[in-house]
C-alpha cells in the first residue's frame, strides 16, 4: 500500500484528500492520503518525516510551493524553470520536486478548445499560480500578456509580458482576463478584484478560485454573457498528473471527466 499526503499551513478547507481517494479508487490502486498541515518554521522537521516514514510522496500548497525546494534532491526541469513545487516524489531514496499545476491549468483550454497563440490575456496578480499561467501562455503561443500588480515598478517589461496597475485595468481590452488572486475565495465570496467595467472588455474570464464554484467575478460575466471557467479543472488536473507521477501510469481522460463531474456537484453541495 502507497502512502501520500499534502503539505500546507491552512488545510482544513482543501478537496485534495478527497479528489485523491477517489482517484485511488476509480483505478483500483491502494493507497492512503492525509493533509499534513504545519507551520513554516516546521518545514526541515516534515521533509525529515518523508524520509523516515518512507511517505511515496506528497503534493505542496500555499505557502510552500518555494520553500520546500532547498530541502529536495532533484527538481525536473518544469519544476525548476517555475521555481514552483507542488508534487514530490520519494523515489530511490531521493526526494523529486515536479509541477503539475502547469498541466492543470492546461486542462482549463483543453477541455473547452480554447485557443491561446495570437491572443491577448491580462493575468490578475502575480505569485505563484501567477508564474503557471504566464509560463503555460507564454508556451503556447500568447501574443501579449499583461500582468497587474500592486507594485509593476518592482518587474520589467519585455516584447510579450509588461505590467500594470489596477488603476490603469479600465483601459485595457484583451481575449482573456485571468484571475490568479485569492479575491473571491470563500468565505469573502462576495469580493471581486475587478468590477464591470474592466471585465466588460474581455471575452473570456478564467477565475483559479473553485470554492464558491462561481465567484462574483464569474457571477458578472455570466451577466455580461462572457465565456467562464473555474479553477476546478486545474485542481482536478494537477492531481490526476502527481498520481501518474508517483504511479507511474497514465489516467485516461473519461475518468477525469468523472472526476470533474463528481467535484461540481461536491462544491456546489458545499457553497
Amino acid at each position: 500500500m502507497h502512502f501520500y499526503g499534502l503539505f500546507g499551513e491552512s488545510l482544513s478547507h482543501s478537496l485534495s484528500p478527497q479528489l485523491h481517494q477517489l482517484i485511488y479508487q476509480k483505478l483500483g490502486i491502494e493507497a492512503a492520503y492525509k493533509p499534513f498541515a504545519f507551520e513554516p518554521k516546521l518545514m526541515a522537521q516534515a521533509i525529515a518525516g518523508v524520509r523516515a516514514l518512507s511517505i511515496d510522496g506528497v503534493n505542496v500548497t500555499i505557502p510552500y510551493k518555494e520553500t520546500v525546494i532547498p530541502y529536495l534532491d532533484e527538481m525536473d526541469i518544469l519544476a525548476n524553470q517555475l521555481n514552483a513545487v507542488n508534487t514530490i516524489e520519494h523515489k530511490d531514496q531521493k526526494l523529486i520536486g515536479h509541477n503539475t499545476d502547469y498541466a492543470g491549468f492546461g486542462l482549463i483550454f483543453d477541455r473547452r478548445n480554447w485557443k491561446i497563440e495570437g491572443k491577448r490575456a491580462v493575468l490578475l496578480g502575480t505569485g505563484g499560480a501567477a508564474k503557471t499561467v504566464e509560463a503555460y501562455l507564454i508556451d503556447h503561443g500568447i501574443a501579449h500578456l499583461t500582468i497587474v500588480s500592486r507594485s509593476p515598478e518592482r518587474f520589467e517589461n519585455t516584447e510579450k509580458i509588461s505590467y500594470t496597475n489596477y488603476e490603469s485595468l479600465s483601459h485595457l481590452t484583451g481575449d482573456y482576463l485571468i484571475n490568479s488572486t485569492p479575491v473571491g475565495m470563500y468565505p469573502n465570496s462576495d469580493d471581486t478584484p475587478v468590477d464591470d467595467v474592466v471585465i466588460e472588455n474581455f471575452d473570456t474570464l478564467i477565475d483559479l478560485i473553485y470554492n464558491p464554484k462561481v465567484t462574483r467575478f464569474l457571477e458578472i460575466g455570466h451577466t455580461l454573457a462572457k465565456q467562464t471557467a473555474n479553477g476546478l479543472d486545474m485542481l482536478i488536473g494537477q492531481g490526476v498528473r502527481a498520481v501518474e507521477i508517483w504511479e507511474n501510469c497514465v489516467i485516461e481522460d473519461t475518468i477525469i471527466e468523472e472526476l470533474i463531474e463528481h467535484f461540481q456537484k461536491e462544491i456546489g453541495e458545499q457553497t
